[in-house]
């Protein structure tokens, strides 16, 4: 406006503050091309890890998600993209949501599971020795490799803390874990079995058929056992099993 209404070059550069070759740089491009925006696209340092890459590191993120920054680095660099910083990696992890919080600690029993293991406490306390001896009892539980201490850390995006890989309880803190599933009665120990996948409804079935039948023939050859299962699993199922062979009898 100012070099229309016919001010100088020098007396602009004065009136608005900048250097005499920007007035006319800037005066030149008005003339031009009608304005005087910037058309400069990709403002800012472009990203190292590209979108691909991101999805990978979101991955190996989520593989074990009590990894440190370093650990992550060097997974990450050892494939095919090209070598990256701890720094990358640490704003990439943040800027996709991924933060290093503590486990997120979740009771070991419910206030139902206890109100339930007290019934059935009630409900069994005038059982004699022997009628005890009938019961075979099961349970599954996870055993981690190596010890970890208070200190670790997991990552997870928000709605994610209360998946098993993000809890206090989980076993891939120090490098892994097994889970096993086992009974035992009076007679005798049962099998153990290692449970390849979760711990889900239909492979528990699984391992009902397949291991506890032919245990409880051989510790209750007259039909008369009765098997204590402590989990949910046939619950869930709608499954009633009574037979010549055992009872099921639900507590927890």
């Amino acid at each position: 406006m100012a070099r229309r209404l016919g001010t100088s070059i020098t007396e602009t550069a004065r009136l608005v503050g900048c250097s005499r070759s920007a007035v006319v740089s800037i005066h030149a491009k008005w003339i031009n091309d009608g304005d005087t925006s910037s058309r400069r696209q990709g403002v800012g340092r472009p990203r190292v890890i590209k979108e691909k890459g991101r999805r990978r590191l979101s991955r190996l993120a989520k593989q074990n998600r009590r990894q440190t920054v370093v650990q992550l680095t060097v997974q990450y660099n050892a494939g095919p993209s090209a070598s990256v910083s701890e720094h990358t990696v640490q704003w990439t992890l943040l800027d996709m949501g991924l933060c290093s919080t503590r486990p997120t600690c979740v009771p070991l029993l419910t206030k139902r599971h206890c109100q339930l293991s007290l019934q059935c406490a009630r409900e069994h306390r005038d059982w004699t020795m022997d009628e005890w001896k009938r019961v075979a009892w099961s349970d599954e539980s996870r055993f981690l490799i190596h010890h970890v201490d208070g200190h670790v850390k997991v990552r997870n995006l928000p709605g994610e803390q209360l998946l098993p890989s993000c809890t206090a309880g989980h076993t891939q803190a120090g490098g892994g874990g097994i889970m096993l599933w086992g009974t035992f009665s009076w007679v005798a120990l049962g099998p153990i079995v290692v449970v390849e996948q979760t711990m889900k409804a239909a492979n528990y079935l699984n391992i009902i058929a397949e291991q506890l039948h032919p245990y409880m023939a051989f510790v209750s050859p007259t039909g008369n056992g009765i098997f204590q299962q402590d989990s949910s699993h046939v619950t869930r199922l709608g499954l009633c099993w009574s037979g010549s062979r055992s009872i099921l009898m639900n507590s927890t």
